[in-house]
C-alpha cells in the first residue's frame, strides 16, 4: 500500500513544480519582449433610473374662429409648417363678399376726400366738409379692417415653427368655432417627465443634470433639471421632475408620447468603465490584458452595463489598472513588455454613445 500510494504523490509534485505554482490556463512566457499600447479605466458618479416620458412643452391646438365649410387642408401629420404658413382654409362665402365691398367703399371714401381736400384749398368746400369727409374715409378704412378680420377667422394659420402631430378636419367637413383642427408640436419645446417616489424628494433641483437613456437604441442624450413640483400626488406619493435639452438639436428623434428612462445620480462608489476594444474572450470567460512590472497580465472580470464603447467593470479589475487596447489573439499570459505607449481614453460624453469607435485620445 505504502509503495502505490508514493508514485502518485511524485507525480503530483513533479506536476506542480512543472506548472510553477501558476494558476491553470497559463502559458509559459515567450522570451521576446513585445510592445502594446495601454490606457486606464474611467469613472462615472453612480445613478438610479427612472421610468420618465417625452413630452412637448409647445403644443398648440388650432381652431376656426368661424363656422362653415372646409375647402382646403394644406398639411397633413408629420408635416413641418413655419409661422404664418397657410393650414385650413374655410369656405369664405358671405365673408370675402364683405370685404371687397369694404374695400370698394375706402376707394369711394379716397376720392371723395381728395376732391374736398382740393376744394377747401382753394375757398370752394367749408372745413366742415372736409372734417366730414375725413371722418367718412376713416369710418370705410375700418369697416375694411373689421372685413378682413372676419376673413382671417377663415384661414387657419401656424402661430409657431412646428411639426403637424395631430388632424382632425378633411375638405367638406364642417369646422366649428373652438373645436381644434390641427395638433402642433414645436421641436424647441421638448422635455422630459418623470415622476419619483418620495423618498428621493429634496435629492433633485433645478440645474441639475440628468441623463435621458432611451431604450433599444443605446442612445444616452444629457439633460437638465427644469422643474421640480414641490408636492406628492395623493394616490402615488410621487413629485414630478421636469428635464429640458442643452439644445433643440439634442433631443434627435425623440417624439412627445415615448417613453425614455431618466437617469438621477445618487451617492455611493464610483462606476468605473473600460473600452470594448480591450476585452479578451477565451470560451465562456471575459478577461483583459494588464501591463504589470513590465509583464502581461491575463485577469478574468465580470461585466455590467454596456455602451457603444465601453462596458463597466463590476469585479476583477484592480484600481490603476493599465489595460491593453486592441490586444492581439496571439498575446499570452506572463510575456514580457519591452515598450508602453499610453493612450488616454475617456467614456465619451453621452450625447455621443452612439458613435461608432472607441474612445478618444
Amino acid at each position: 500500500m505504502r509503495t502505490r500510494l508514493a508514485i502518485p504523490l511524485a507525480a503530483t509534485a513533479l506536476a506542480i513544480a512543472a506548472c510553477g505554482g501558476e494558476e491553470p490556463g497559463r502559458v509559459a512566457p515567450p522570451s521576446t519582449p513585445i510592445e502594446v499600447v495601454v490606457s486606464s479605466v474611467d469613472s462615472t458618479a453612480p445613478a438610479v433610473a427612472f421610468p420618465a416620458r417625452v413630452v412637448s412643452s409647445r403644443e398648440v391646438e388650432l381652431a376656426t374662429r368661424a363656422s362653415g365649410l372646409v375647402r382646403r387642408v394644406a398639411v397633413d401629420v408629420g408635416s413641418p409648417v413655419r409661422r404664418g404658413q397657410l393650414l385650413v382654409a374655410l369656405e369664405s362665402g358671405d365673408v370675402g363678399a364683405d370685404v371687397d365691398a369694404a374695400a370698394a367703399d375706402v376707394r369711394r371714401a379716397e376720392r371723395y376726400h381728395e376732391r374736398i381736400a382740393a376744394l377747401e384749398a382753394d375757398g370752394a368746400a367749408t372745413p366742415q366738409e372736409l372734417d366730414d369727409a375725413e371722418a367718412q374715409l376713416a369710418t370705410a378704412r375700418a369697416r375694411l379692417r373689421r372685413a378682413r378680420t372676419q376673413l382671417a377667422y377663415v384661414h387657419l394659420t401656424a402661430p409657431i415653427d412646428g411639426v403637424v402631430t395631430e388632424r382632425r378636419v378633411d375638405p367638406g367637413d364642417l369646422a366649428v368655432p373652438g373645436q381644434p383642427a390641427l395638433t402642433l408640436v414645436s421641436p424647441e419645446g421638448i422635455e422630459i417627465e418623470a415622476d419619483l417616489p418620495a423618498g428621493r424628494a429634496g435629492t433633485v433641483a433645478p440645474g441639475q443634470e440628468v441623463t435621458v437613456v432611451v431604450p433599444g437604441e443605446n442612445a444616452r442624450i444629457p439633460a437638465r433639471v427644469a422643474r421640480v413640483v414641490p408636492a406628492l400626488e395623493a394616490g402615488s406619493r410621487r413629485f414630478r421632475v421636469e428635464a429640458s435639452f442643452a439644445s433643440p438639436g439634442t433631443a434627435g428623434r425623440l417624439m412627445p408620447g415615448a417613453f425614455v428612462r431618466m437617469e438621477v445620480e445618487r451617492g455611493g462608489p464610483a462606476v468605473r468603465w473600460m473600452p470594448l476594444d480591450a476585452i479578451v474572450r477565451r470560451g465562456q470567460l471575459t478577461g483583459v490584458f494588464t501591463v504589470e512590472n513590465d509583464t502581461l497580465r491575463l485577469r478574468w472580470i465580470r461585466l455590467g452595463e454596456r455602451r457603444a464603447d465601453a462596458a463597466e467593470v463590476l469585479a476583477g479589475l484592480p484600481a490603476g489598472a493599465r489595460l491593453v487596447r486592441r490586444p492581439d489573439p496571439a498575446l499570452e499570459d506572463g510575456a514580457p513588455v519591452k515598450a508602453v505607449e499610453s493612450e488616454t481614453w475617456r467614456l465619451r460624453p453621452l450625447a455621443d454613445a452612439t458613435a461608432p469607435g472607441g474612445g478618444s485620445r
